[in-house]
């Protein structure tokens, strides 16, 4: 009888041991899932921007697009996030920067965060807000002790009944400064250029 006991004790501490044991496994599968799915949201290389197949009379792909307002502004906000370069072609300027050489105010007509040194995430923020919306009289003063001069009107109100031409691009960014084409891809920042322009 005490066999049969034991033996009983032994069964059911052999199921307990599988079933926590598979809990776990299900556990950590549904960890490493969650883990993966937040590495993808934030990782910078990860592409997720989908243009759809255009092709010119001679077969040749374009990557080109006409887009509203409701696909350039989310673009402008992922510029610093994402390592964008937007370009505005027909703008008279997104913003004037005081050119350091001549004094002057020199019309900027792309968003790069390589060229702009901005300052913490909410002034980030807040220049593209501005870039976008227009300015008050208290971010315009606050941004002119930077050198940078930006408007009242702001992007939204010049382009929001108009398509643009949407046009995509990459370069690396070091192939700018250097001539050493030698360096690996890997080593490289990838830097995605959007032009926007009236067709």
């Amino acid at each position: 009888m005490e066999n049969a006991t034991d033996a009983l004790k032994m069964a059911a501490s052999l199921l307990i041991f599988v079933v926590a044991l598979s809990i776990s496994i299900n556990a950590f599968s549904r960890a490493r899932q969650t883990s993966q799915i937040i590495l993808d949201y934030s990782d910078r290389e990860y592409d997720y921007t989908y243009v759809e197949e255009n092709k010119d009379q001679n077969g040749n792909i374009l990557t080109e697009r006409l887009v509203g307002i409701e696909t350039i502004i989310p673009n402008i906000y992922k510029a610093y996030s994402e390592n964008y370069k937007i370009v505005f072609e027909n703008l008279d300027s997104v913003y004037e920067k005081k050119n350091s050489k001549t004094g002057e105010r020199d019309k900027i007509k792309y968003i790069d965060l390589e060229k702009e040194a901005i300052g913490s995430e909410e002034d980030k923020l807040k220049f593209i807000e501005a870039i976008i919306y227009g300015a008050g009289t208290e971010t315009k003063t606050e941004f002119e002790k930077r050198n940078i001069y930006l408007s009242e009107n702001g992007i939204y109100q010049k382009i929001s009944n108009t398509k643009l031409k949407e046009s995509l691009g990459v370069y690396y960014q070091e192939e700018l400064y250097s001539n050493n084409n030698n360096e690996p891809e890997a080593n490289k920042t990838k830097k995605r250029v959007i032009t926007y322009s009236i067709p």
